[in-house]
């Protein structure tokens, strides 16, 4: 069995107001360097892959911790590419474990996701909220290299999501794709849409009525996003947040549509401009 490969990473509120991105464990072929000052008053941190992408025998594992008070955003170099697996036993996995103190915020903004023809990938992740934590998280996911015409030709991909908010689970999704079994382009699944994404908007201790209302708000941006090529929905959380989900046949459609959500939800959250992280290859 593959011994899994670290990364922890530690957000700490310093004495000057600035938080202190600490590396406490950094295994291949993860690689921080160091945290940048946004614009927007968060440190940011970018997560290296060195291999370039998953191979079928990476079992990659992330931590990350947010001290209370601290204002962190964390993003990739550049997309998410899963390869090949090499044989039928070969699938990788990433496992991710996030926890964000009192008062803490933490914006999670990866590049899309590529599952290569033949790939096998499962990812796991749970986020943990303490009153009055912040959380903006989306994922986005394409059908696979589609300039090489490869458009879910990937055998497996499979995702596990849990948000834990004031000790009760407020999300859960889980969901498994099997192009090659179950064609995903049937009226029950994703019909004509290639690319899909999913969006976390959540600070736990808000009533109801706040998320209802915020809900209201977004859904204003989301009927006006939609069209014959791309649907937005918006919904709230049983409690501490809301959800936004999107389906587009044209990936840089969907990915313009999360960052005006992005936008409109962080300066609701923290009354901050939303600028996109810059990115160091």
């Amino acid at each position: 069995m593959t011994a899994p490969s670290k990364l922890h990473l530690s957000f700490e509120a310093g004495e000057t107001g600035a938080t202190v991105l600490r590396v406490k464990q950094q295994q291949p072929p993860w690689r921080v360097v160091r945290g940048f000052r946004a614009p927007s008053g968060e440190t940011l941190a970018h997560v290296h892959n060195l291999s370039g992408g998953i191979l079928d025998s990476d079992a990659l594992h992330i931590e990350m911790d947010l001290g209370a008070g601290a204002q962190a955003q964390v993003t990739s170099t550049g997309a998410t590419r899963i390869y090949r697996s090499r044989s039928p036993e070969g699938s990788a996995s990433q496992k991710m474990h996030v926890r964000i103190a009192d008062g803490a915020y933490l914006e999670y903004l990866p590049d899309q996701l590529i599952p290569f023809a033949g790939s096998r990938f499962e990812q796991t992740v749970r986020v943990e909220l303490q009153h009055g934590a912040s959380l903006i998280w989306w994922d986005r996911i394409a059908p696979g290299r589609e300039a090489s015409g490869e458009v879910f030709r990937f055998h497996s991909l499979a995702s596990h999501f849990e948000l834990i908010a004031c000790g009760q689970p407020i999300a859960i999704e889980r969901w498994t794709l099997m192009p090659l079994v179950q064609r995903l382009d049937s009226s029950a699944r994703l019909g004509p849409f290639r690319h899909f994404a999913a969006c976390y908007v959540c600070r736990a201790g808000e009533p109801a009525a706040y998320w209802k209302t915020f809900e209201a708000q977004l859904q204003i941006i989301a009927d006006r996003l939609s069209s014959a090529e791309i649907l937005w929905g918006v919904t709230s959380l049983r409690a501490h947040g809301l959800a936004i989900r999107g389906v587009a046949i044209n990936g840089r459609a969907l990915a313009s549509g999360l960052v005006e959500f992005w936008k409109a939800a962080k300066w609701s959250l923290c009354g901050r401009v939303a600028t996109l992280p810059r990115k160091v290859h």
